[in-house]
């Protein structure tokens, strides 16, 4: 008797990033404002999952062992960031503001740490 087993699993990948920011310059003059917003989560955590995906494909002799194993590690991954930032100026001259939000998730790190492991577990390292 033989017996059949299926695995079914639901990948779950939510990134949620979020920025608000208000800057108010009110009564003032000679005021110089730069902002910058960069949010590298969501690309680069594509690129960890698919090395993480192409290491355990290449290491792993059966191609079923290896997509079970990649969908263990990567079955969930959320990463939820929330920046908010308010900048006034009142009264004031010659001023100059620089405001800088850099979202990258903590997911990333644990997608690399899990990336590192294996290749030190292969000996590639």
């Amino acid at each position: 008797m033989s017996q059949v087993f299926t695995q079914e699993a639901d990948q779950l990948n939510k990134t949620l990033q979020r920025s608000e920011e208000l800057i108010m310059v009110k009564d003032s003059c000679d005021v110089t404002v730069s902002s910058t917003d960069t949010k590298a989560a969501v690309s680069l955590q594509a690129s960890l999952q698919a090395a993480i995906a192409l290491v355990i494909s290449v290491s792993v002799a059966s191609a079923d062992q290896a997509e079970r194993i990649t969908q263990e590690l990567l079955q969930t991954t959320k990463t939820k960031q929330v920046t908010i930032q308010k900048t006034v100026i009142e009264n004031s001259k010659n001023v100059d503001v620089t405001t800088t939000d850099t979202q990258v998730g903590v997911n990333i790190q644990l997608l690399l740490q899990i990336l590192l492991a294996l290749l030190v577990n292969l000996d590639v390292l």
